[in-house]
């Protein structure tokens, strides 16, 4: 989650433009609907990854068949998710392994990854300062690195869970450089060695510097020039230590042509890299039930024939793209957590399963 899928309405119903937000002080936890055995009996876990906003929501996702879940500061969406308290880690946590229903398919335990978003704020207000966002000050850089350290000491994530973290720090573009901001690779990789051994994934701050790529219509020689460009980010991202990245293929929505025309070229990239350095793609940004058919529909293809079939998928690269979606209804002005949005995201990527 970032500022950009605020901005996008990325898995909302509603008018991203509005102010309102959770509420910052903590809200009971939604129940968790009686038939929910049943439907996650029909559908087991898809590659599908719930931004939730503090720990009121955590088991209801669970429930659904999120397979994994990204933990925000309750009261952050409006700014795109920021850092969330350790008693927020804490109650997601205990929320998770509470649950009934955070079983494989053999019925043994196993937890729902949880990924933690290290945000210190969202954007810069406009004409305040002169930040982008993404782009820290040492204030701002300290608090991420004591934040992390502070939740890997904590004992509350398990790395052999896939737990771990969400973040991504820009820098302004050297003279002479083509993009206005680019990965700071320095920074990243500080912050990546910190929070070994858990996960780390580079978030939509990506989308900040591949933004700046155009890759529609294009003459040959450009689009070359270009996919030496996005080859070179992916490198960079790569290099810190990364093991996924969360992109709409540029600021916005992920069905945009010109971000879906770039996710394709980000996808086959990343898996033109090969296995051992391979970098999970994480696609976001108004990502919902009802479009998320067209959206694969659009992927399915981009990758090298010679990797297709991987992990016996009949999608191949495709079968390893997660799909990310906050699952937010607003009702008379109220943003609920939507548990339908679930389902029929968990049934859409289980028909992506089952399809040849």
């Amino acid at each position: 989650m970032s500022s950009q899928d605020a901005e996008s309405g990325m898995g909302t119903f509603f008018d991203s433009s509005s102010s309102l937000a959770l509420a910052a002080t903590p809200t009971p936890t939604t129940p968790v609907p009686a038939d929910a055995v049943a439907t996650r009996a029909r559908n087991p876990r898809q590659r599908l990854e719930v931004p939730v906003f503090g720990a009121a929501d955590v088991a209801l996702a669970v429930s659904l068949g999120a397979g994994r879940l990204e933990l925000n500061a309750a009261g952050s969406y409006a700014a795109g998710g920021t850092t969330p308290t350790i008693q927020e880690l804490h109650s997601a946590r205990s929320a998770i392994s509470s649950s009934p229903h955070h079983q494989n398919s053999g019925g043994d335990q196993q937890d729902v990854p949880l990924r933690v978003m290290i945000r210190p704020r969202g954007p810069p207000q406009e004409g305040v300062g002169d930040e982008s966002d993404f782009v820290y000050s040492d204030a701002e850089f300290d608090d991420m690195r004591e934040v992390i350290v502070r939740f890997t000491q904590s004992g509350l994530l398990k790395a052999a869970s896939g737990d771990g973290f969400v973040f991504g720090v820009l820098r302004k573009g050297e003279d002479g450089r083509k993009r206005r901001v680019e990965v700071d690779v320095a920074r990243n990789a500080e912050l990546v060695n910190l929070a070994r051994p858990f996960a780390a994934v580079f978030h939509r701050a990506f989308d900040d510097v591949v933004g700046e790529t155009d890759v529609a219509e294009k003459e040959e020689e450009e689009e070359e020039e270009e996919e030496t460009e996005v080859r070179r980010v992916l490198e960079d991202v790569r290099s810190c230590g990364f093991g996924g990245i969360l992109t709409s293929g540029g600021p916005g929505n992920a069905l945009d042509r010109d971000n879906a025309a770039m996710l394709g070229r980000i996808i086959r990239l990343a898996a033109i890299a090969g296995r051992e350095n391979a970098v999970e793609i994480i696609v976001g940004g108004g990502v919902r039930s009802e479009n998320i058919r067209a959206l694969m529909s659009s992927l399915v293809g981009v990758e090298p024939a010679a990797e297709r079939g991987g992990d016996g998928d009949a999608t191949g690269v495709l079968g390893g793209v997660w799909f990310h979606s906050s699952c937010l209804l607003d009702r008379n002005g109220v943003r609920s957590f939507d548990g339908e949005e679930v389902q029929g995201l968990v049934k859409a990527l289980a028909e992506r399963d089952t399809d040849g």
